[in-house]
């Protein structure tokens, strides 16, 4: 079977991507160089959570007492992250290099709730919603703090790292202990007394089999018991898709991607839309939990079907260089950085090394759009909500009348990183960066948000391991809940869908 799906494809990317190339010292401090270079010299907000001071302790110590120790390009990759992690930006990513070759892998599939691991298939002889304990007799709660370094987020929230650390832990356990013939799992049922097994690596073929079946891509909530089938048509659906609970009078809109064509994705929601007005709906729960971002167009387009009155997304845009730094080591872009420079920032204001844009060239589409939706708005998300799907968030956050449900989004609340990027490739170790240049300055309205934040739910429902084990999606079921009380209280009988 063939799961040829974008989250498959996302993670193979990420299984594809390791070498580990023996390195002279000379080569190891080259790439080393570069990399640092790249970041002091372009990255636009490199000092907003790590003072100065602070990254120069950082690169000193790894100067003097790590650097010397490192001989192949694993090693240096395990030691980038580690360093890039102190810029807490979730568009700055560190890829390893490619190989030709992907490892049998730690099998087991994973869901982290309250900092712990848990089963999330019972495959293997553990059952689903089994606490996993150790792997090697190392602790998972030790193992999921290694593995953070290779989740990059904005500020201090972890909901990204959590989500992505699920996706990729088999491949993440090769990155930090290597291979192994086998490993020796502990496990607990229900806080019982721990268990111990020995299960064997397995292809990253049968891992991508395996991954539809995940209990926490709620199928059986959804009264569907073909999981693969239910991940292809939800979770792996690009598109935004409509379907109806008409005992609660609601629709549930998903929004899995903006990085669609922006006229396609329009035309699709001016559709969607009209068949939402036609079932009159009174409730709509807008769901862009799995949304990593995009076009940011689409994500205005989204808004001003939801709203009566013009919005902002933000307040500047701005750029530390008008030069890519050491251009002749990039690999891709999406255009020349000299003629977007000049596109967006040359008539910008120069201040302390800085130039401000302060006009957002996207504020004239911020508008309603003709016909909005004017019933009662939800919208879900989560962990993996990043980039133009973060910002549409606070666009909901900042509407009184919208509801936001889930957990803190992993996109930054005050700003983000983005907008243009570069991918540089390093010369000896073959390690990719990816930096973004332009750090955007957000509108928000509620100012006592701690910084460092994503996004924060009005109403924060987690997942429980009780959830998972009977596979309830617990947030929208909240919603769901809700929504037939309030019901209830107004003399209908309604049943749940």
């Amino acid at each position: 079977m063939k799961t040829n799906y974008n989250i498959i494809v996302l993670l193979l990317f990420s299984f594809c991507i390791f070498g580990q190339n023996e390195l002279s010292p000379e080569q190891v401090l080259e790439d080393y160089t570069i990399f640092k270079e790249i970041i002091t010299t372009g990255h636009p907000s490199l000092y907003e959570y790590t003072s100065k001071a602070q990254w120069d302790s950082i690169f000193y110590d790894f100067e003097q007492t790590r650097i010397k120790d490192l001989t192949e390009s694993k090693e240096l990759f395990k030691s980038i992250n580690s360093i890039a992690k102190n810029a807490y930006d979730g568009h700055l990513v560190i890829y390893h290099p490619k190989m030709d070759t992907v490892p049998a892998l730690f099998p087991l599939l994973l869901k982290i709730i309250d900092g712990k691991l848990y089963t999330d298939t019972d495959d293997f002889g553990i059952p689903l919603g089994a606490e996993i304990t150790s792997i090697e007799s190392i602790k998972s709660n030790i193992i999921i703090q290694e593995f953070l370094k290779y989740a990059a987020s904005d500020g201090y929230n972890l909901n990204k790292k959590y989500r992505q650390i699920e996706k990729e832990f088999g491949i993440l356990y090769y990155y930090e202990y290597g291979e192994k013939e086998s490993f020796i799992v502990k496990y607990s049922i229900n806080n019982s007394e721990l268990r111990t097994i020995e299960i064997v690596p397995e292809s990253f073929e049968s891992l991508e089999n395996r991954y539809p079946k995940r209990s926490s891509h709620f199928a059986m909530y959804h009264g569907n018991t073909d999981r693969v089938e239910h991940f292809k048509n939800t979770l792996a659906e690009k598109w935004p898709f409509v379907y109806y609970m008409d005992s609660i009078k609601s629709g549930v809109l998903t929004v899995n991607s903006f990085g669609l064509d922006p006229k396609e994705f329009k035309s699709r929601l001016v559709d969607l839309f009209k068949d939402i007005k036609k079932k009159r709906v009174s409730n709509l729960i807008l769901d862009i939990r799995q949304n990593i971002g995009g076009y940011r167009i689409n994500a205005i387009n989204l808004f001003s079907f939801l709203t009566e009155k013009p919005f902002e997304q933000r307040i500047s845009e701005s750029t530390v260089t008008d030069t890519l730094p050491k251009k002749r080591y990039v690999i891709h872009t999406m255009a020349d950085y000299n003629e977007f420079f000049k596109r967006y920032f040359a008539s910008a204001e120069k201040k302390f090394g800085r130039w401000i844009l302060t006009k957002d060239h996207a504020q004239e589409e911020m508008i309603p759009y003709k016909k909005p939706f004017k019933g009662k708005v939800y919208v879900l998300i989560g962990g993996n909500t990043f980039s133009a799907a973060s910002a549409f968030a606070l666009n909901a956050k900042n509407c009184q009348e919208i509801t936001l449900v889930g957990n803190e989004t992993g996109g930054g609340y005050y700003f983000h990183t983005a907008q243009y990027s570069a991918l540089y490739k390093l010369p000896n170790s073959k390690i990719m960066v990816r930096v973004p240049f332009v750090k955007i300055d957000k509108y928000v309205l509620d100012k006592t948000v701690p910084k460092g934040s994503g996004v924060l739910p009005d109403i924060e429902v987690e997942l429980t391991v009780e959830d998972l084990i009977d596979g309830i999606d617990s947030q929208l079921d909240y919603i769901v809940k809700h929504l037939i009380e309030k019901q209830k209280k107004h003399g209908n009988t309604v049943h749940n869908e």
